[in-house]
C-alpha cells in the first residue's frame, strides 16, 4: 500500500465535523468574539499611553483578527492551517506592541480542540504556553496580570472546543444509529409484508390455478353448467384474494404528519433557527370530542403529501433561507385545512426549481392549492378541502 492510499484512509477515518459558523453553533462562534475585546484592556493600563501610530496598528491587528477568524470558521478542516497559521502570526506580531495580542492565541485554541485531535491541541497549547513565558521574560517583565489572563483564556476556550467537538461526534454517531435502526425497521417491515403476502397469495393463486383447470376441462367435455360454477367460484376467489392483498398492503405505515412536523421543525432548531409552531391536533387525527367532527380525517394520501412537502420546503429553508426564524401554523378553518410556513430570509425566486415545483405537483395531487410569496418573509401557504361525514341520521340520497 503506498503512501497516497495510506493518507486517503486516515482521511476517510476523520469524522466530517460541520462548520463552526453553521447551525447551532454560529450563535456562540460569532458571539464567543466579545471576548476578544480584552485584546484592548492593556493598552490602557500602560504606563505610557500608545502613540497614535503603535494604536492604529493595534486597531488594524484587531480587523485583521477578525477578518481572519470569521473565514477560518467558514473552512473547511484541510484549508485551515493556512488561517491558523495566519492567525498565529497575528498573535505573535501584535503581542511586540500590546500584551492583549496574546488573546488571538485562545481562539486559535477554540477552532483547534474542535476540529483536531486532542493530541494536536496539547501541542498547540504547550508552544503558546512556552511563547506565553518567552514573552513574559523577555518583553513584558512587569505585566504577570495579562499574561495570566491569557493563559486562562487560552485553557478556556481550548476546552471549551474539545467539549464542542465531542458534543458533535455524539450528536453524529446517534444520528447513524438512528438511521440505521430505521433502515433496518424498513428491512424488517418489507419482509414482514412479503411473509404476510406470500400467505395470503400462495394458497389463493394455487385454488385460483386449480378452477382454472377445473373449468377448461368441464368445457372441453360439454359441461357448461358446471363449468360456469367453477368459473363463478374463481371469480369469488379472485376477489378475495384482491381483498387480503389491500389489507395487507394497507399495513404498510405511511408517514406521520404529527411525526413529520416534529422532525423537520426540530432539524431546523438545530440548525440555529428560532422555530415557532401552532398545530392544532384536530387538523392531523380524528378527534371525536373535538369541534371537527364532522370532517373526515386525512386519508394517507393526504397525510404522506402533506408530509413531504413539509420536508421539501424545509430542506428549501435551510439550504436557500438566510433569516433565522421559522414560523409552521396548520389549522382547520370552514372545513380547510390550512398549512402555513414562513421564514424571515429574503428569498428571491426568478426561476421556480425543482423543489417548488415538487411541492406544487404534490399539492396538486391531493387537490390543495399552494401559493409562494417571495421576498422578507417568504412564506408557503396551503389549503386543503376537507370532506364532510356522512350523518346517519339525515335521510340518504
Amino acid at each position: 500500500m503506498n503512501s497516497s492510499s495510506i493518507k486517503s484512509n486516515a482521511q476517510a477515518q476523520v469524522p466530517a465535523l460541520p462548520f463552526l459558523a453553521h447551525g447551532r453553533k454560529k450563535k456562540w462562534s460569532y458571539s464567543s468574539l466579545i471576548f476578544s475585546l480584552f485584546y484592548f484592556v492593556p493598552p490602557l493600563f500602560m504606563r505610557d499611553a500608545p502613540s497614535n501610530g503603535v494604536m492604529a496598528l493595534i486597531v488594524m491587528g484587531f480587523v485583521t483578527f477578525v477578518f481572519l477568524y470569521v473565514l477560518s470558521v467558514n473552512q473547511p478542516v484541510n484549508r485551515l492551517p493556512y488561517y491558523l497559521t495566519g492567525m498565529i502570526l497575528l498573535a505573535y506580531t501584535t503581542s511586540l506592541v500590546n500584551p492583549g495580542g496574546t488573546v488571538i492565541f485562545g481562539f486559535v485554541s477554540f477552532i483547534v480542540g474542535y476540529y483536531y485531535r486532542f493530541s494536536i491541541g496539547i501541542i498547540l497549547l504547550l508552544a503558546v504556553s512556552a511563547s506565553l513565558i518567552f514573552m513574559k521574560v523577555y518583553l513584558y517583565p512587569t505585566g504577570l496580570f495579562f499574561f495570566l489572563a491569557a493563559g486562562a483564556n487560552i485553557a478556556v476556550l481550548f476546552g471549551f472546543g474539545v467539549m464542542e467537538r465531542k458534543e458533535t461526534l455524539f450528536q453524529q454517531k446517534e444520528a447513524k444509529h438512528a438511521a440505521a435502526l430505521s433502515t433496518l425497521s424498513a428491512i424488517a417491515e418489507r419482509e414482514r409484508i412479503g411473509r404476510d403476502l406470500h400467505d395470503v397469495a400462495g394458497h389463493a393463486l394455487s385454488s385460483i390455478s386449480l378452477k382454472a383447470q377445473v373449468a377448461d376441462k368441464l368445457l372441453t367435455k360439454g359441461r357448461t353448467a358446471e363449468a360456469q360454477a367453477e368459473v363463478k367460484a374463481l371469480a369469488q376467489l379472485s376477489q378475495q384474494l384482491l381483498s387480503e392483498i389491500r389489507q395487507t398492503v394497507s399495513g404498510i405505515k405511511q408517514l406521520s404528519l404529527r411525526e413529520e412536523i416534529a422532525k423537520n421543525m426540530a432539524k431546523l432548531s438545530e440548525q440555529g433557527f428560532d422555530v415557532m409552531s401552532d398545530v392544532v391536533s384536530d387538523a392531523v387525527s380524528d378527534v371525536d370530542e373535538s369541534r371537527f367532527t364532522h370532517l373526515t380525517p386525512l386519508t394517507p394520501l393526504q397525510e404522506t403529501q402533506l408530509s413531504l412537502i413539509i420536508k421539501e420546503a424545509t430542506t428549501n429553508i435551510l439550504r436557500h433561507s438566510k433569516g433565522n426564524q421559522v414560523t409552521l401554523t396548520l389549522q382547520c378553518t370552514n372545513d380547510i385545512l390550512n398549512l402555513v410556513i414562513a421564514d424571515n430570509g429574503n428569498s428571491r425566486c426568478k426561476t421556480e426549481g425543482n423543489g417548488v415545483k415538487g411541492i406544487r405537483e404534490r399539492a396538486e395531487l391531493i387537490n390543495a392549492t399552494v401559493e409562494f410569496q417571495w421576498g422578507s418573509p417568504t412564506v408557503l401557504t396551503l389549503q386543503l378541502p376537507l370532506l364532510a361525514k356522512h350523518n346517519s341520521s339525515e335521510p340518504s340520497a
